[in-house]
Formats: structure tokens, sequence, C-alpha cells
């Protein structure tokens, strides 16, 4: 907990001489997370205990998971799943993403033989989540100075939603097929 206050503190003073607050606190993150380096890098003995211990780690993993439910959570309350016209768009996304990822992969594995078999695995690994769900508030968050955000503010939240759930169903049915496809293939060899 004093790792938390010492941050919770830097955080106060930034904000207070000026600065950014936010930014004081992900290099004092960058900072902890990467001690070890720093004293390799400055050559200096490390001490026989670690500055980050598993129950830090495990406390930055309940807050992250509480994170990523509260904003999922607020995405459901926002959202309206009776526009047709967004779920088909939110697919027709999905899609669109689905193949730039496809051609992407070949583009950036064209002369790299080790990753040729993982291809289409790396193709279809394309779920959108929570940054897509943050993103999808901000036209509500900017829809009191703007009136386009307002009357586009819930079409953004409902094609997010429909996106991150096509291309997470997307994954969820290709990487079996996929992963059924090699032992498909092996078996027809025999």
């Amino acid at each position: 907990m004093l790792t938390l206050d010492v941050m919770l503190l830097a955080y106060a003073i930034s904000e207070t001489l000026g600065g950014s607050g936010s930014l004081c606190s992900l290099v004092f993150g960058m900072i902890l997370g990467n001690e070890r380096e720093i004293y390799r890098m400055f050559r200096m003995e490390s001490p026989p205990y670690a500055l980050i211990d598993e129950g830090l780690k495990r406390f930055e993993s309940e807050i992250a998971f509480l994170l990523r439910t509260f904003f999922f959570v607020y995405i459901g309350l926002i959202v309206t799943l009776s526009d047709f016209n967004a779920a088909i768009a939110g697919i027709i996304i999905s899609l669109l993403l689905l193949a730039a990822r496809f051609i992407a992969v070949r583009i950036s594995t064209l002369r790299c033989g080790e990753v040729a078999k993982d291809r289409s695995m790396m193709s279809i690994l394309l779920t959108r989540g929570l940054a897509a769900a943050v993103l999808a508030t901000l036209p509500t968050q900017y829809a009191a100075q703007n009136p386009v955000f307002l009357e586009l503010a819930s079409l953004y939240a409902d094609i997010a939603v429909f996106v991150i759930l096509s291309t997470a169903v997307m994954v969820t049915v290709g990487i079996p097929i996929l992963k059924r496809k090699p032992e498909i293939e092996s078996q027809g060899n025999m």
C-alpha cells in the first residue's frame, strides 16, 4: 500500500506544480516495473529484495480487471441494440478489419519462413476490446461542446459494441478451426 500512496503523492505534487499527474504516474510505474534493468543499466548492485513483489503485481492485476469491467458495464449501459444499421455497420467494419489484418500479416511475413505456419493464426487474432470501448465513449464526453457529437454519440457506442462482439466471435470460431486444420492435414499425409 505504501507504493500506491507514494504514487498518489507524486501525482498530487505533479498536478499542484502544474505538471501532468498522469504522466508522472506512468513514469513512476515504468521505473518500478523496470527496476532490474535500471540497476543493470547503471551497473549498480541490485538489492536482495525486489521493490515490486507478487502482492503488488496481483493488486495491479485486480485493479486492471476492475477498470476493464467498469468500462464494459458502462458501454453496456449506454448502448442500444435496437439499431439494425449499427449492427450491420459493426459487422462490415469487423470484416474489413479481418481483411486488412490478413493482408498486413501476409505482407509483413512475406520473406519470413519461420512464421509461415503461423500466418493464419496471426491473421485471425484481431479482437477489439477495452481500447475500442473507451474510445467509443469520447463522443459522449464531447457532446456538450459540439452538436454533431450530440447526434452521433450513441451511434459510436453501438457500432463499437458490435465490432467488439463480432471480432470476438470471429476469433472464438476461427481458432478452433485453424487448430484443427493442421491435424486434418497431417492425417491426410499418412
